[in-house]
């Protein structure tokens, strides 16, 4: 794995974790706030399909620098930056949680990308006609109001939520998980990914506090114009994105697939087994 600094616009760089292994590019958009590269196991998997990853790193987390609010679509603009700084003609786009949603970008407005996997995605939160925070807390609510209102306390007050997010001990999740559910917890791929939460706040807040403001306001494109194959996949024990998202999602774009995995929360969901079906469907 290498780390890449690349100038995705004039001025401004974009982290990005660069698993080299095939010929074919795939794009992996990382979740909110979790920025990371890929478990020396989930690479090889990849890589043993013929595939190359790149992992852009969102604004303000790590080394990529901060632009400021911004709707989700202008991530495409960073993906199709770092697409031709790898040298690749065309890519498949992926993403997990947030990371979904830019995938979605990718999809409704670049040319070069030929299809896509979502996992576990998030959809636009200003729907008239669905509602993805319907079985939300009256007090995640009251949070989500703080964030688009983008007072100017804000980032004070990302930096007072950072350490408990941290603190959080990841494993406490699955104490009483069945015993499957337990021993992906403790598989090689997980802990690797449960060890590189810091990553989000190498560099402060501010990534994490831009993330969740794009997430709640107008993505800046329609769901619905996409036309290429997108395999949308989801596990039915998520909490964190609730299922009918997905289902939602999968009820506008005529072009994809929607597998609901029984059992499946919302980690769980990017796994080895679940990426190695995927795949074998592209």
């Amino acid at each position: 794995m290498e780390t890449l600094l690349i100038e995705t616009a004039p001025g401004v760089i974009t982290q990005t974790y660069w698993h080299q292994g095939g010929d074919k590019l795939i794009i992996w958009h990382h979740g909110m706030p979790s920025p990371r590269p890929l478990s020396p196991e989930m690479a090889s998997l990849f890589n043993s399909y013929g595939y190359s990853v790149a992992v852009p790193i969102r604004q303000g987390y790590a080394k990529s620098t901060v632009v400021g609010r911004r709707p989700i679509a202008e991530d495409a603009k960073v993906t199709k930056a770092v697409v031709e700084h790898l040298g690749f003609d065309e890519f498949i786009t992926t993403g997990f949680s947030a990371g979904g949603a830019r995938a979605l970008a990718d999809l409704a407005q670049l040319e070069n990308v030929t299809q896509g996997i979502d996992f576990a995605g998030l959809v636009p939160a200003t729907l008239p006609e669905f509602n993805p925070f319907a079985k939300a807390p009256e007090d995640e609510l009251e949070f989500f109001d703080v964030i688009k209102a983008f007072g100017p306390e804000l980032k004070e007050q990302f930096a007072s939520w950072a350490p408990g997010f941290l603190a959080n001990d990841p494993m406490a999740e699955y104490a009483n998980a069945d015993e499957e559910t337990k021993a992906w917890a403790n598989s090689p791929d997980a802990q690797f990914r449960f060890a590189q939460r810091a990553i989000a706040f190498e560099s402060g807040v501010e990534g994490w506090m831009l993330d969740e403001y794009a997430a709640l306001v107008d993505y800046g494109f329609d769901v619905s114009t996409i036309t290429k194959p997108l395999q949308i996949i989801h596990g039915d024990a998520d909490t964190n994105v609730d299922v009918s998202c997905s289902q939602w999602l999968h009820s506008k774009i005529k072009s994809s697939t929607l597998k609901i995995v029984p059992g499946f929360g919302h980690g769980r969901i990017f796994s080895l087994e679940i990426i190695e079906e995927a795949l074998k469907n592209l």
